[in-house]
This record gives C-alpha cells, structure tokens and sequence, in this order.
C-alpha cells in the first residue's frame, strides 16, 4: 500500500492532464508565438499550467472522474465520503427533516392459501370415517394426516375391518390364520388381518390368483439377502425355493432392552418377522444340485432358453454385496435348467409358507 497517497497523487495529475475535452481546447487562451506540442511533450508539460487553463466545471468533472477509476487503497483519507447517519437536530432541540435514501423493495414469496388455510377435524371424526375404508385403500387414508395415521394403529380399527368382510362360506376353505380365533390375539394382530384379507376379499384375492408359469419377475428380488433355501419334489418335478429379506435401512438401537419393552413385545400390534421377506419358488423338470448360497445377497438374475428351446433357464448370482456391473466376477452361481415355472410370493400371499 502506497505511503502518505503519493502515488495515488501521482496518477491524480496524469490523468488530469490526459482528460481534456474539446470545450477546453476551444476556450484556453494561447499565447501568441506557440505552435503545437509534440507528443513527446504531453506528458511532460507543467500541470499546474493545465489546471490553470481548465475551467472550474471541466476541472471537477474530472477530479470526480478519476477519483472514481482509482482503487480504494489508492485514495486518501479526504477522498473517502463518510455519511453521518444521525439525525440532524436544531438549536431548540426540534428534529429537522431529513431526505431518505430510498430503500429496495424485496419482493416476498406470497403464500399460497393452500399452504395457509386448512382445518383440522378431530381424531374421533376420522374414526368414524375409517369405518368406511375399504382395504385397498388403507394405506391412502394413513397418510392424509398425522390423527388417520394414528386411527391405523389401533386395535380396534383392524379388527372392524376384518369383520365387515369376514363371510362364511361352505364351499370355500378358509385357513387357520384367517378365522375369527386368531383375530382375539393381539401380539402381530395387523398382520394376520392382512394375510386374511387377501383370501376373504374378493379385490385382493384376485392379485393373488395363480398367473402364467412365468409370469412372474424375479428381477424384483435383486439385492435381497437369502435367508434359506431347500428343495422339494412338486407335481411337476422338482420345485427350488429360495427365501430372500430385503435389508432393513434402519439402525439397530443400542439402549439396553428394560421390563416394559418385553411386555410390550407379546402384546405389539405391528408384529411382523416376516415382514420384506418373499420366496422365489422354480419348477424344474429334473434335479439338480446347487450350492449353498445362504446369508449372500442376490446381485444379478438372467432367465433365457434352455438348451432344447423347450424350456427356460434360470441363472442367479450372489456376491457379499451388491454390485451393478454386469461383468464383474462372481464365484457364487445357481444355474437352474428346464424351468418349468417361476414363483415369487410375497409374506401376505396365501401359499407363502411361513406363517406364524
């Protein structure tokens, strides 16, 4: 930083002398005898003679003019205009008016009235109106607000919805887990009211329905972990399944376990084990020996033709992790040939077999 502004003063004079308009030429008095200056000489002529021969208008214009192209280390302390922002009272003790600067005005994002109008209904009107939900559109009234999500979490809300569609028929068979006497217990009481709804509701128990043989796409199944797997003979041949969970994103808790949580575990509404599990069941016309793949997560899944163009192949790999390379290298392989039919149930589907 320059001392004292002697450069800043410096500059001030060279520009002085090289800001001259056309009105200072015209209107300077020459003395009789002087030609014109060289080049050369511009530079080199007095300025104070300049500033004599400019007038007081050209002059502050250009004092003005340079103090706005010079960099504020450049500037002296006197450049500098500092504004007294108190307000200026007179001798009697009166406030003087004063001119505002005016002020921007910032545009503020008007709320919606969307975001700002809204009533909230007691969590008793709601109850009453789940009465009236039907199945398929439990999950829609959940989410409305916070006192519907709450209607769902009772007991008795499950339990009304179980009986208006609980109907006895005696031509159909209806399955342990979805007669009345299961519906009493309350530990893991919302998952049986699903498993039973998916048999005695005629919407739900059509998404169940046996499909093609392979209808079925196992390619939802990617990046699930296998928990077992086993073999069995079927009608058909021989029929591989595989039971997969999808791996839970929440973390563990580390408070230790006290007396009130093992008496809320036998009496939780929302127990579920199986919940996120499925089983992959493949129909085979012959056996085949595979290796153990328990605890590995599925990382890619190819179904083409077989050898004879008959049937289908199926072919799974398992890795530790999940990878989404196509080519990269996997030691864990179940190759399934002569696929008859795939299988993929879900843990509320009827033929899922573990049930508890």
């Amino acid at each position: 930083m320059p001392k004292n502004g002697k450069a800043g003063r410096k500059r001030h004079s060279a520009l002085v002398t090289s800001d001259i308009t056309v009105n200072d030429f015209a209107n300077c008095t020459v003395p009789s005898g002087c030609g014109r200056l060289k080049k050369s000489m511009t530079n080199n002529t007095n300025s104070g003679a300049l500033a004599n021969a400019l007038t007081g208008a050209a002059k502050e214009a250009a004092t003005v003019k340079q103090l706005d192209d010079l960099e504020w280390f450049e500037k002296d302390l006197e450049d500098f205009v500092i504004e007294d922002k108190s307000e200026d009272v007179s001798e009697d003790g009166e406030d003087l008016p004063t001119e505002k600067a005016p002020q921007l005005k910032t545009k503020k994002k008007s709320k919606s009235k969307k975001d700002v109008e809204g009533r909230i209904y007691p969590e008793d009107l709601w109850y009453i109106l789940s009465e009236h939900i039907d199945p398929q559109d439990v999950g829609r009234f959940a989410g409305i607000c916070h006192a519907t999500h709450s209607v769902t979490r009772l007991s008795s809300f499950w339990r009304k919805l179980y009986a208006r569609h609980y109907k006895e028929s005696p031509g159909v068979p209806i399955p342990d887990y979805a007669k009345p006497t299961s519906i009493e217990r309350l530990h893991g009481l919302r998952a049986r009211v699903i498993r039973s709804l998916f048999v005695l509701h005629p919407l739900l128990a059509a998404r169940v329905q046996s499909k093609g043989p392979m209808e079925d796409e196992p390619h939802s199944l990617k990046g699930h972990r296998c928990l077992v797997m086993w073999h069995q003979p079927g009608p058909k041949g021989w029929q591989f399944c595989f039971k997969f969970q999808k791996p839970a994103l929440e973390p563990l808790s580390s408070r230790p376990a006290r007396k009130l949580d093992v008496y809320h575990g036998f009496n939780d509404l929302h127990y579920n084990p199986e919940e996120g599990c499925s089983v992959l069941q493949v129909t085979c016309c012959h056996f085949s020996s595979d290796a153990a793949v328990m605890g590995l997560l599925l990382t890619q899944v190819y179904v083409t033709l077989s050898t004879g163009f008959r049937h289908h192949r199926l072919r799974l790999h398992f890795d530790t992790r999940v990878s989404n390379s196509h080519n990269s290298p996997c030691d864990n392989i179940v190759v399934l040939d002569d696929v008859v039919a795939i299988k993929v149930f879900k843990w509320w589907h009827p033929s899922y077999p573990f049930i508890h």
